[in-house]
């Protein structure tokens, strides 16, 4: 019996040991469970400074936190990865840690994300950047930026310039813009590039980087030109002992301009009820196939009205009133608008092209033409016009009035020679008129058939230029995206461009990765950049000897040989550098 009660208190104390056991491994688990930490190392800036965000797995990961979504609110600088291991008497510890140097985009509080990685979960962060005025600039500076408008009240949709400086006293090997884009208003570079030039301030030479736009307001109120940032690099030798990699960002600077705030004005009283045109300069230029003084009937005279408006893009040049005049019939073609880029602005011109037959003999007069415009210079509304027209068209009775014989032409004793000749003349057959009719209805169905289809093949050839127009600035908008992503070593950004202009370049071929690509290229240098692209991508280990621009020098050899071919075969280039 005593021995039945030692053996069941024995299980007892063995129950209570392996429960307690078991309880304390479970608070080991849960002590040593995956964490992931957020921090940064100061939460309040400036719009010009820099902050470091640093993300910590304390346990051993092979995922990555997803970053894109930081480059809403901030410019990613650098990206540097590093692991390390330590063993104490508490156990080991792994660590992972990324470290960012953020700049942010703009003025405000600002969220930094919770990110995920394999399960644990970071607390999201904010950062509150503050506005740097640039009021108190002396000139002095090595570097610093500039804005400028034209004006600082405006009508809707009324050309408004705004011309951005980057002015430098000193070299900088990098420097990069924001693009500029406001809310409710078209804005409208006016050069591909910046303009550079030198220039003498204070006695001292300058570098000037100046960006040029056209914008247009769509709506009356408040239009704000928001402050853009500047990021340059001075020209200055790198420390190889400090440095020896490159990977110093301290040196960036990030240039803010001043943010302009612009009055915009609705359409004046005065204006209403007519189409709005605010302009510099309109003016009216036509001209004529042939001359108006001997056209004849059934015949087409062709008409081109050109408006050309300084301060106006092509679209919104307004159309011309359609013509009425009876007994001429109007055939008008697809009209044309274009604009061209100046140091002024935008110069629209529209064109308009009509052909106007003649229905029968006579004077026509055609209507003045006008175009009210407002003169945004001297604040009032304009007239443009083209004087009313005479058209004089000759008819089948002036024919048949020349051919009649006179009195003098015949004997005047034979009274039959009075009557016979008269007779003879003026009688005409029955069946030579019925042929004339016939013949000048089928001449004007021809003519109208005609007239008909040369409308619809201009038609589809300025379909066909507007939809390669279109084609080919979406294929300039993604190259450059590729070239920000390549300056800006992104490879995922470089990627995903890059896959996206592919399509482009060969629209035929069914693309999903960078190996299709390096086959439709079929080039060994470009299929080893390509490779060494997917190796970066698919490594934690960031390759400081990776070019990017190499890879992009290649993919732009690939562009400018599709040029050639389609110059070769004599089409139009799909687009340019």
């Amino acid at each position: 019996m005593a021995v039945k009660i030692m053996i069941t208190r024995a299980f007892k104390y063995l129950f209570f040991w392996r429960s307690l056991l078991i309880l304390t491994f479970f608070v080991s688990s849960i002590a040593n469970a995956a964490q992931l930490v957020a921090s940064v190392d100061r939460d309040t800036i400036g719009i010009q400074e820099t902050f470091t965000l640093t993300i910590s797995a304390d346990a051993k990961s092979n995922g990555q936190p997803d970053i894109a979504s930081l480059k809403n609110d901030f410019e990613i600088l650098s990206n540097n990865v590093s692991q390390f291991a330590s063993i104490s008497n508490a156990g080991s510890e792994f660590k992972k840690v990324w470290q960012l140097t953020l700049a942010p985009k703009r003025v405000g509080t600002l969220l930094i994300p919770s990110f995920n990685v394999d399960g644990a979960i970071s607390d999201a962060i904010e950062v509150r950047v503050t506005k740097q005025s640039q009021s108190q600039s002396t000139g002095d500076e090595d570097v610093r930026v500039s804005v400028e408008i034209d004006k600082t009240d405006i009508y809707v949709q009324e050309q408004l310039l705004v011309k951005i400086k980057l002015i430098s006293q000193v070299d900088l090997s990098r420097a990069e813009m924001q693009p500029l884009e406001i809310k409710d208003a078209v804005v409208v570079p006016l050069s591909d590039k910046p303009k550079q030039y030198v220039a003498n301030i204070n006695g001292k030479q300058h570098l000037i980087v100046e960006s040029d736009y056209a914008v247009f307001p769509q709506n009356s109120g408040q239009l704000i030109i928001p402050s853009v940032i500047y990021s340059v690099m001075p020209n200055t030798q790198r420390d190889l002992w400090s440095d020896p990699f490159g990977r110093n960002r301290a040196n960036i600077l990030r240039l803010p301009t001043e943010e302009k705030n612009i009055t915009v004005k609705a359409v004046p009283p005065i204006a209403q009820g007519t189409s709005w045109q605010p302009a510099n300069n309109l003016t009216l230029h036509e001209t004529w196939s042939a001359s108006l003084d001997h056209l004849k009937m059934g015949e087409p005279v062709t008409r081109t009205i050109t408006i050309s408006a300084d301060g106006l893009t092509g679209g919104q040049i307004a159309p011309l009133p359609a013509s009425n005049v009876d007994g001429l019939t109007f055939y008008p073609d697809q009209p044309q608008n274009s604009e061209a880029k100046t140091d002024k602005g935008i110069q629209g011109t529209r064109i308009e092209t009509v052909a106007i037959v003649p229905n029968r003999g006579g004077e026509f007069i055609l209507p003045e033409v006008r175009v009210d415009w407002w003169d945004s210079k001297n604040q009032t509304m304009r007239s443009a016009t083209l004087p009313a027209k005479i058209l004089n068209v000759l008819g089948s009775s002036a024919v048949q009035s020349s051919q009649e014989p006179t009195a003098t032409t015949l004997n005047t004793t034979d009274k039959n020679a009075l009557v016979t000749p008269k007779e003879v003349v003026t009688q005409t057959p029955s069946w030579l008129l019925g042929l004339s009719i016939f013949l000048a209805l089928l001449s004007l169905g021809l003519l109208v058939y005609v007239l008909s289809l040369r409308k619809r093949i201009k038609a589809l050839i300025n379909e066909q230029s507007e939809a390669n127009t279109q084609l080919s600035e979406k294929e300039k908008h993604i190259w450059d995206l590729l070239k920000h992503a390549a300056s800006n070593r992104d490879a995922p950004g470089l990627r995903k461009g890059l896959l996206s202009w592919a399509k482009f370049q060969w629209p035929k071929e069914s693309i999903h990765s960078l190996d299709d690509v390096a086959k439709l290229g079929a080039k060994p240098a470009l299929t080893q950049a390509l490779k060494k692209l997917d190796e970066l991508l698919y490594s934690n280990h960031p390759d400081d000897a990776w070019e990017p621009n190499e890879l992009l020098q290649l993919l732009n050899e690939c562009r400018k040989e599709k040029n050639l071919k389609q110059k070769s075969e004599g089409l139009k280039p799909l687009y340019n550098n």
